[in-house]
């Protein structure tokens, strides 16, 4: 009987799921509201995009930006020189050619707005060419504007011929010279702010908040400083989306593999920044911090669910100073010293950014030796015909490292005095790579016979992915190589139309490049690129017992069901990541049900289920 309703409550469950949910990019998001409606949509929105390079958006625009609403003459569609109820003042058409850097009046030329200033996350990769949010602009126009946030302007200092102003801000709580489009294009603005805010929400931490002009905050969840908010609302309300965003977004989902999820659901802007939590409440400390794993430089510690206080995630504090914070239930703090004591605490926040008692600090100490390598490390490099580009980096660390501290950067060459600098256009990676995997980026016009684009874990056509075996490239951590292929000081073929493999037994990444390291591969070589198909030895699946869980494959935020003899006598099931970091806990999970409900930010991959130690592989869809 037991086995019997368990079945009919999955098959029911399932077939409502499958209904409400397949074919759908938005997979995830029903039910959802507030930041947690963000998050998922974060998950959705950065998985798997392709990242062009900057050279390739005026092209791009001949499908995204012609003006097929207004004059419908299919020029360029500008912002700043449209005018919607009556003759522009100018026209550019795309076979003119009349992209510039810069001009001294309007009407001579138009260049690429980027609607969230570059200079607010260093003109670095995927943010610096990523379509939803940079526009073709006039040149002129565009310089005026600079980099100042939009906003209303008081007494205009400059009104282009469209009345596009840049002045000093009329808008409550915030001075300086700001730049007010016309109405036509308020909601557009805004929309286009608030996708920065959802598809980079973990890289906002990393951009340049502290500058005045920067209308987004370091803070992921909220994203945006108190006293934009108000403003992108009344835009957004004031000017809804139009046939114009709608058509503008199939677009760039055609090219860049992702979409703006304010032009679909304009309804999720008032979900997510339309009431702001304003709880005073202090949320419950984390407790029983425990130090889970640790090596010569690195500790890892976890610690469980706090219930109270609506918490949106926590703080990690090392010697008593501020690290990160993580929406998991676990941290692993990296680049320490050997044999050295390090006291950790942690506290929780809640969704209204009110922060908890430090829980009761731990003490680790680091050992002294290990056998894992010091950092990541760059471990293949393909250099092949045409765009046929790949680089792995592989983590053999013995933990998960944060990939947001690392970039790619090549060295460039002065066309005219020959001389060699590093480009300012680096590569920003992302995600989080688990102790003994390997990291894949690769060109998206690559054509190699044994690896799939699809497959590759970043999409890149930005600066350095465009090696061609004779310019050093560097793996960074933060500011500082750490690994390095090529001589920085010349030009020299050390890659140029062959592979390079590292060798087994290098586990060191090193700043200076050493070519007995690696192993010569023929021109598109690229056998073993990637991840293996098996699982990493570090998560061992057992079957002591055997259980049946179902449905598997499953959605984040769906019931699995578990069947088998004695469920109701389990004390404990975890929901672990592939690298067994854990993500969930479930105390006594089946007294009462043969069920549990997963998290609905879980992105799609493969899972752990361990319950009671017993482990099982869970796939995510």
């Amino acid at each position: 009987m037991y086995k019997s309703i368990c079945t009919l409550a999955v098959i029911i469950i399932s077939a409502f799921s499958t209904l409400a949910q397949s074919g759908s990019y938005y997979n995830g998001t029903q039910n959802l509201q507030g930041y947690r409606l963000k998050t998922k949509l974060h998950d959705i929105v950065a998985h798997k995009t392709i990242s062009w390079n900057y050279g390739d958006l005026p092209s791009f625009y001949q499908q995204t930006d012609r003006d097929l609403y207004y004059e419908n003459d299919s020029s360029l569609l500008d912002i700043y020189s449209e005018n919607p109820v009556g003759l522009d003042p100018y026209n550019y058409y795309y076979q003119n050619n009349s992209l510039i850097s810069g001009a001294s009046t309007e009407g001579l030329g138009w260049n690429r707005e980027h609607i969230y200033s570059q200079s607010f996350f260093n003109s670095y990769y995927p943010m610096y060419s990523d379509l939803h949010f940079i526009l073709p602009t006039d040149a002129r126009v565009n310089q005026r504007r600079s980099n100042y946030p939009y906003a209303k302007v008081g007494n205009a200092a400059f009104t282009s011929l469209n009345g596009t102003k840049v002045g000093p801000s009329a808008t409550a709580n915030y001075t300086n010279t700001v730049t007010e489009p016309i109405d036509e294009f308020k909601g557009d603005i805004a929309r286009m702010l608030m996708y920065v805010a959802v598809r980079y929400e973990n890289l906002l931490p990393f951009f340049e908040y502290a500058n005045v002009r920067n209308p987004i905050d370091s803070l992921s969840e909220k994203s945006f400083k108190d006293w934009y908010i108000p403003l992108l609302l009344s835009w957004h309300q004031q000017d809804p989306v139009s046939q114009k965003e709608m058509e503008r977004n199939n677009a760039v989902y055609a090219i860049q593999g992702n979409r703006n999820p304010f032009i679909d659901h304009p309804e999720w802007v008032q979900s997510i920044w339309g009431n702001l939590p304003n709880d005073n409440t202090v949320p419950d400390a984390p407790f029983q911090v425990v130090m889970q794993e640790k090596g010569k430089q690195f500790i890892t510690i976890e610690w469980p669910y706090v219930q109270g206080g609506n918490i949106a995630g926590y703080e990690v504090l090392l010697n008593g100073n501020f690290v990160g914070s993580t929406q998991g239930l676990s941290y692993t703090f990296d680049q320490l010293t050997e044999n050295t004591t390090y006291d950790i605490t942690v506290r929780s926040y809640s969704t209204s950014y009110v922060k908890s008692a430090l829980a009761p600090a731990i003490s680790a100490t680091t050992t002294t030796t290990d056998t894992f390598a010091g950092d990541l490390l760059i471990s293949k490099l393909i250099t092949g015909s045409a765009y046929n580009k790949a680089i792995e980096i592989s983590n053999k660390t013995g933990h998960p490292v944060d990939l947001r501290h690392y970039y790619l950067n090549m060295r460039q060459e002065n066309s005219t005095s020959g001389a060699l600098y590093w480009s300012s256009n680096k590569i920003q990676l992302e995600g989080t790579l688990a102790h003994g995997r390997k990291l894949v980026i690769i060109n998206p016009h690559a054509q190699l016979a044994c690896f799939a684009v699809d497959s590759a874990d970043i999409v890149s056509n930005g600066l350095p992915m465009n090696f061609d075996g004779t310019l050093a490239i560097d793996l960074l951590h933060d500011n500082t190589t750490i690994d390095r292929i090529g001589d920085a000081s010349v030009r020299a073929n050390f890659a140029t139309g062959r592979s390079l493999y590292r060798k087994g037994s290098v586990t060191l990444p090193t700043a200076v490049y050493d070519s007995t390291e690696w192993n010569t591969y023929p021109l598109n070589y690229c056998d073993g690129l990637g991840n293996l198909p098996e699982e990493p030895t570090m998560i061992s699946i057992t079957a002591k017992e055997s259980l049946n869980i179902y449905p598997n494959p499953v959605a984040a935020g769906s019931y699995i069901y578990v069947e088998g003899k004695s469920l109701n006598h389990v004390k404990e099931a975890l929901l672990q990541s592939i690298d067994g970091r854990v993500l969930e806990r479930y105390k006594s999970p089946f007294r009462k049900s043969c069920s549990i409900q997963l998290p609905d930010q879980l992105v799609p991959g493969i899972y752990i289920l361990r319950i009671d130690g017993q482990g099982y592989k869970l796939l995510v869809k």
